[in-house]
């Protein structure tokens, strides 16, 4: 483990990176790249996203994230920069595409990433159980289903349950809730029955019981042999929602490093993994282990900017080994902070503890403007006042 010391950190200012994908993940990866003082080029599909006001990037519009809509634009831009960029995602649906079509992307950008049957193993939850059973990975008990008429299977498994889609790029799209908790064996059937219905694989998981603090995460990086560049534990304070939606507010948590490091390095040594990933844990607290409860292939995570915060910069560290260059080393202790999706949620943290805000930067303001004026503030009345037009137009006349 080792973290990017940003008064030491070199100057690059020839090979550019590209950047897919314009959220708030997206937003911390580019802030992240900057101090690397590179060219950033921003690709998504509208300009009216978090990372697109960003001052670090040059805006490129594409038609998709994933599809012909995505490999066009990058050919065209790769083969225009002609120095092959340091590529990095941050969607699912991107990391897919990329890997199955790495023939026509690996000429022209440099990007790590495990072996295409990794990818799609890791990226579909079904194909991760099996996986993880196999290789003996600490994860939860589960079923995995794809027939409404497997639904009795479920009887092996002791509730709470919690019920998932096999295949994550479904929730992005609004196909599938991204999970439903289930208090009884009944209550999972008619989850995995209403799920089925929309998704081809579910999986169902014996639920850990434990509020988000029991949440914790490894962030890391492999260059393209596979060794370690960087890793970094985390703990989840406040998820939104409550269990099991996206991090919310988050902090480091070195005093988990004994516990989190050794099962990500199995996990890291056992795949022979490349490029960047992550894996969620939760502490069982019948039996004391930490599971994994998912893993992130091929692409920065969520909350990846907390590892900035705390030196470890592992987008930067990642295009320094893409480039074949030693990135700087520093064993400095994690300074106190947190990190939180937005204003909108707070956690308890300890005196001294400093917050930071995942939009607003003093250095790079027009993303927080845009986020908190536009799309919290405008849009959510103008949107609203169109649903109360509606509503109106609606209702029957009274004469």
């Amino acid at each position: 483990m080792y973290a990017l010391n940003r008064a030491t950190c070199p100057p690059v200012d020839c090979v550019p990176a590209v950047v897919v994908g314009g959220t708030l993940n997206g937003l911390g990866v580019v802030r992240s790249l900057a101090r690397g003082r590179m060219p950033i080029y921003l690709l998504d599909t509208t300009r009216w996203c978090a990372a697109g006001w960003s001052r670090h990037v040059s805006f490129v519009p594409v038609v998709a994230l994933e599809g012909r809509g995505l490999t066009d634009p990058l050919v065209e831009l790769g083969a225009r920069l002609g120095c092959r960029p340091v590529l990095i995602l941050t969607s699912d649906q991107s990391v897919n595409w990329v890997s199955e079509h790495r023939e026509d992307i690996e000429p022209l950008y440099r990007i790590s990433l495990p072996a295409d049957n990794i990818v799609r193993a890791l990226a579909d939850k079904t194909l991760f159980q099996e996986l993880a059973e196999r290789e003996a990975f600490p994860v939860p008990r589960s079923v995995c289903l794809s027939d409404r008429g497997e639904l009795g299977r479920l009887a092996t498994l002791a509730p709470p349950l919690i019920v998932k889609p096999a295949d994550k790029t479904l929730v992005l799209s609004g196909a599938v809730e991204r999970a439903v908790q289930a208090a009884t064996l009944a209550d999972a059937q008619r989850a995995c029955a209403q799920m089925l219905a929309r998704a081809p694989r579910v999986i169902v998981q014996e639920w850990i019981e434990g509020p988000d603090t029991d949440i914790t995460f490894t962030l890391f990086s492999c260059d393209s042999r596979g060794r370690l560049l960087g890793l970094f534990p985390g703990r989840k304070l406040v998820c939104s929602p409550p269990a099991i939606g996206n991090t919310a507010v988050c902090v480091p948590a070195p005093e988990m490093a004994d516990e989190l490091v050794a099962p990500t390095m199995q996990f890291i040594d056992r795949l022979g993994y490349r490029g960047l990933g992550s894996l969620e844990f939760k502490r069982d607290r019948r039996s004391g282990r930490s599971l994994i409860i998912e893993p992130t292939v091929g692409r920065t995570d969520w909350q990846e900017e907390l590892a900035t915060l705390c030196g470890v910069n592992l987008p930067l560290i990642t295009y320094y080994a893409e480039l074949e260059r030693q990135a700087p080393r520093s064993d400095a202790p994690y300074p106190p902070v947190a990190w939180r999706s937005s204003a909108g949620f707070s956690a308890p943290l300890p005196a001294g503890v400093r917050t930071v805000d995942g939009f607003f930067r003093w250095s790079d303001p027009v993303p927080a403007l845009y986020y908190y004026g536009y799309e919290r503030g405008l849009l959510r009345v103008w949107l609203s006042a169109a649903r109360l037009a509606a509503a109106a137009r609606s209702e029957p006349s009274q004469e």
